[in-house]
């Protein structure tokens, strides 16, 4: 069916439109100007009772009605339909196609084509060579659920309430907002998924035409009507490197492990090189898939019509890798292949490399630009491609925005700033070691190896770090150290830098506002139904909030800062009070001499105000943390409260010598979930025990 005259059929108007005018009749002669005003004019798909033409012009369903015309709208049904297709051949769509091929969990790191040592991908360098090379493109979170989810809205996930991986509670789309690929299909387009979607925020209804292992563009019910299609491909997730001890010795790589280039922070080991060299045969297939659906655009005559975007929807997938904010969680390989037909929206020459840094904010604004579909003002990101861009302005832009919370069971509080060639880190919750346990990276047995050498006193240099307290602050020259292990913050040279970039990122969690100020169990309990508004109406109290945490970056407090810290333990705000207890937290021994102040903090009314005292007074060594943390645990009717004081037990189990054990048989929780299962179990020391009520295999019969 011609996509003019399909847009025209999905609105109920066109049961009026199929009254034929007389040039007799002069009744007929008003909807005669509007069937060809209509025909003529390109359109938005309209719903029920209107239809939207140019944005502005209204054509209600009754302004077609009258007695008179309804039988003749009935018995000429058919001619105007010939007719319609007729004036619609005459104006065919004029729209790009657009496909996304997403491959799971793998930063720049893995392929040649962006960093040395990577993996050869003809197909992906073909692609390039037809298209544009982006040298700083950026997830701005290092998981899938979060990074997914601010692919779909052009949203930061800590404005929107969906920073954390995974959500206990779907949060709603911001008043106003549609997820962009339902944007398209408002605007005539078949959007097809295939098939992750893995989001934290409500879909709402009418995203996708199809999303489903079978979607696909060839199933759109007219060869005219423009598409979007993603797919997404396991074939690179961390879970292909959750190998068995008999894989890794018996079965070689067709990469050579004895060449590949390790991260300065990985230790040296036949298993780390293993591990380096299977991934990148991961890759290897993944290129596959890419030409794979090349061929398919092709044998269809479309691959002069189709943008095609490539790109990883993380970082990972080594140890320290997806999850962090380091390059290797964040930093993704893209490349975009510019379709013959709408070269004219791009003003760059193919197989041109794209200097400017983008982040996938800037994703759904770029496919709606692409499409000629306005960019809601909700949206944080800015287009890259289309209509009306300047690829000299995009070369100009030097600056991405990073985050990281919860993963699974494990909770942080990590944001950052790319700026230029500079990477600035700043952490929350600094005491927490990036290797503290969870239980699904570390089914990867180089993460398994990496924590028995750390606990047989086998690490120094920088593979130790992993295992430490982590910087408040960090800085990184990403042209020279690109694996970001030598930290520049304390090196008098780069004041000027850090500075800076501290400021920035300050402005930029207060401007937002950063919803993770708020423990999520607090979230979870006052924002959730409506997590933007929720922000708009607390901004300025959580800019006190950054205030309050930014006391941390302090080498000695002085009396006026200590004051502070006390005024705010003494807050009549919980939360307030919370952020006074995680400061002293965060500055550890530099806050000691207020260890007598944050002891009433154990009693706090609030569970969470007593998780921040416990872990700092534990620290200091003054309490036996896990006391409190224990009755928190088995007391709370909050899982996500639970799984918060769980996370504090789990390190101070693990990292303090052996100085705070625990039992499983000391906890006994009302409240459940599967993080809680999680830390549990670990506890327990069988991180993945076998399901209940699981099913016993049937034995085979004997061989007769």
């Amino acid at each position: 069916m011609n996509g003019r005259l399909s847009e025209l059929l999905s609105c109920s108007l066109y049961r009026q439109l199929a009254y034929i005018p007389r040039d007799d009749d002069p009744a007929s002669m008003p909807h005669l100007h509007r069937l060809n005003e209509f025909i003529a004019t390109p359109v938005l798909p309209c719903n029920h009772r209107d239809l939207v033409v140019h944005g502005s012009l209204k054509c209600p369903l009754d302004s077609f009605t009258n007695n008179a015309h309804m039988t003749n709208c009935l018995r000429s049904f058919l001619p105007i339909l010939m007719l319609l297709s007729l004036y619609s051949a005459a104006f065919p769509a004029n729209k790009p196609n657009v496909v996304w091929i997403v491959s799971e969990d793998n930063s720049i790191h893995y392929l040649e084509h962006f960093f040395p040592g990577g993996a050869k991908a003809p197909s992906i360098e073909a692609l390039a060579a037809s298209g544009l090379t982006f040298d700083h493109a950026y997830s701005n979170a290092p998981v899938c659920s979060v990074a997914r989810t601010t692919l779909a809205t052009g949203c930061y996930g800590p404005r929107i309430g969906t920073q954390f991986h995974r959500r206990y509670q779907l949060a709603p789309m911001p008043n106003g907002l549609k997820m962009f690929p339902g944007l398209l299909r408002q605007a005539g387009y078949y959007t097809t998924n295939n098939s992750k979607k893995d989001y934290n925020a409500v879909e709402g209804d009418g995203v996708w035409d199809k999303s489903s292992a079978k979607a696909t563009w060839r199933n759109r019910p007219s060869s005219s009507t423009p598409f979007f299609h993603m797919q997404s491909h396991a074939q690179s997730h961390e879970g292909r490197l959750h190998f068995d001890q008999a894989t890794f010795q018996n079965q070689p790589t067709e990469s050579d492990p004895k060449k590949v280039s390790l991260a300065g922070y990985h230790p040296d080991t036949p298993l780390f090189r293993y591990t380096h060299a299977y991934y990148l045969d991961r890759m290897k297939e993944i290129d596959k898939i890419v030409a794979d659906t090349v061929a398919k655009l092709e044998a269809d005559g479309l691959l002069e019509e189709t943008f095609i975007f490539y790109f990883g929807d993380h970082g990972g997938v080594l140890p320290k890798s997806k999850g962090y904010l380091n390059d290797a969680g964040v930093h993704v390989p893209l490349v975009v292949r510019i379709p013959e037909k709408f070269k004219h929206l791009v003003d760059l020459q193919p197989g041109s490399r794209v200097d400017g840094f983008v982040s996938f904010i800037d994703f759904a604004p770029t496919v709606l630009q692409l499409a000629g579909v306005p960019v809601p003002s909700e949206m944080d990101g800015r287009p890259f491609l289309g209509d009306g861009i300047s690829m000299n302005e995009v070369n100009q832009r030097d600056e991405v925005f990073c985050y990281a919370d919860r993963f699974d069971e494990k909770y942080d509080f990590v944001r950052s700033i790319h700026h230029q060639q500079y990477h600035y880190v700043r952490s929350y919750q600094p005491y927490l070691p990036d290797g503290l346990n969870n239980n699904y990276r570390y089914k990867n047995l180089a993460y398994a190896q990496w924590r028995d050498l750390f606990e047989a006193g086998k690490l120094s240099g920088p593979p130790l770090t992993f295992f430490q307290a982590k910087p408040v602050e960090a800085l990184f020259d990403c042209e020279k150290d690109p694996h970001q292990v030598d930290n520049l913050a304390s090196k008098p040279k780069y004041q000027p830098i850090l500075k800076e970039l501290r400021e920035k990122l300050t402005a930029k969690v207060k401007s937002l506002p950063d919803l993770s100020f708020y423990p999520e169990s607090y979230l979870a309990n006052h924002a959730m139904d409506s997590p933007t508004e929720f922000g708009k109406n607390h901004q300025e109290e959580i800019s006190s909030f950054v205030d309050l945490a930014n006391l941390a970056l302090t080498p000695k407090l002085n009396q006026t800062q200590q004051q502070n810290l006390i005024d705010a333990m003494k807050s009549d705000n919980p939360m307030i009070r919370y952020w006074g207890a995680m400061t002293c937290a965060a500055l550890g021994t530099r806050a000691s001499n207020l260890a007598t102040q944050a002891m009433p903090l154990l009693k706090d009314p609030d569970e969470t105000v007593r998780i921040r005292a416990a872990e700092f007074l534990g620290q200091l060594d003054i309490i036996n943390p896990q006391e409190t943390l224990v009755t928190l645990v088995n007391t709370t009717q909050d899982s996500i409260v639970a799984t918060e004081a769980l996370n504090a037990v789990v390190w101070f189990r693990d990292f303090f010598d052996g100085q705070y054990p625990v039992l499983r048989t000391d906890f006994q929780p009302i409240a459940t979930g599967a993080d809680v299962d999680d830390r549990l179990n670990y506890i327990n020391g069988v991180p993945y025990p076998a399901k209940k009520n699981q099913r016993a295999k049937k034995p085979k019969p004997a061989a007769k």
